[in-house]
């Protein structure tokens, strides 16, 4: 087979990671007793399953309202989006120089796709927070600025910045312990690690959603929050669960991809049947 350019084999694997991403399994494991009690049997699952009922506390204790909580949550993706670069670029050059090339490709492409999602998502959010604010929080709300939505998140409610630091402690743990330290580099592509964090953005609508129907037809604020909360807590489980071969729904989206021989098909310019 004739050498395949360099440019054609990084846009296969531009290709693949957009054919394969709408690919997914039944949800029938979420409904299985056995696999809950698998799941919470991994430390860093009980530990992540902490941190994302830790809001809780902010709804209860500190009169969070529907805005911080949300705001929180699009911070998360910001998070799980920086610690993605890393692994698209580790994960790449564990197949030599030109997988190297490759997730570094990705990670480029990353950055102004998820990038430029969480931008345009996060002022959405922004905005719709800050018309039930008012119009002189209207005019003054950042938009389409990724730092200034993060003041805007931290200052919506009081103590968003601990989670904050919780949530990077554990990404961080994650990352060091389960990619690093435990090999998880090894067994992984650039191609499946860079469709991971977008799971995280599609829970956060179908919360949403949730939320403001529990507001809307119950007309009970607190239980919209709770419900966002509790769903987000339950696909936590889900996603930290897939380190350890037990994917289910929309993280399976990626499942192919999880194969480094179909990886390196890619970059040969190999389609991956």
């Amino acid at each position: 087979m004739a050498a395949t350019p360099l440019a054609k084999r990084l846009a296969s694997l531009f290709a693949g990671a957009k054919r394969f991403g709408g690919a997914g399994r039944p949800v029938k494991k979420l409904l299985d007793p056995a696999y809950w009690a698998r799941a919470l049997s991994h430390p860093i699952v009980l530990v992540g399953l902490l941190v994302d009922l830790l809001p809780i506390y902010g709804v209860i204790v500190w009169g969070w309202s529907a805005v911080p909580l949300v705001m929180l949550y699009w911070m998360e993706n910001v998070i799980a989006g920086v610690m993605t670069i890393p692994r698209l670029i580790i994960s790449g050059a564990s197949f030599g120089p030109l997988g190297a090339l490759g997730g570094a490709g990705l990670s480029v492409f990353f950055v102004f796709h998820y990038g430029l999602f969480c931008l345009v998502h996060g002022t959405f959010l922004v905005a719709f927070a800050s018309m039930a604010a008012g119009p002189e929080t209207m005019a003054s709300s950042p938009f389409m600025d990724v730092f200034g939505m993060f003041r805007f998140g931290i200052d919506s409610g009081l103590h968003v910045a601990w989670m904050i630091y919780a949530i990077i402690a554990f990404q961080v743990a994650v990352f060091f312990w389960e990619f690093i330290l435990k090999g998880e580099w090894k067994r992984t592509n650039p191609a499946a690690e860079m469709m991971a964090p977008y799971s995280r953005i599609i829970v956060l609508h179908f919360g949403i959603f949730a939320g403001a129907a529990a507001l809307f037809l119950l007309g009970q604020p607190m239980v919209g929050v709770l419900a966002l909360i509790l769903f987000r807590a339950v696909w936590g489980v889900v996603t930290n669960s897939k380190r350890f071969g037990m994917e289910a729904g929309i993280e399976a989206a990626a499942d192919k991809f999880s194969k480094r021989e179909d990886f390196e098909k890619l970059m040969r310019g190999q389609n991956v049947d």
